[in-house]
């Protein structure tokens, strides 16, 4: 992974928390449910647009074989 990638994922992994820390703050508020589970419907997608970065960057550096079993886990 380049030092760019890296810093894109910095950044990804960031504003997950503070997504996560929106959701904890939404739930101790009492906020709807519906506002809840749309923020961590948004955190989920950014989850997965790590994983798919790094998914990305595992087609260079893993086997066939680690690339189709990590493959399988995300889907």
């Amino acid at each position: 992974m380049t030092t760019e990638d890296k810093k894109k994922m910095s950044v990804m992994l960031k504003r997950i928390q503070g997504q996560v820390g929106g959701i904890e703050r939404m739930v101790n508020e009492d906020k709807s449910c519906e506002a809840v589970v749309t923020q961590i419907t948004a955190a989920m997608s950014s989850l997965k647009s790590v994983a798919k970065t790094l998914l990305s960057d595992a087609v260079g550096s893993c086997s066939k074989e680690e690339y189709t079993k990590l493959l399988k886990r995300f889907l």
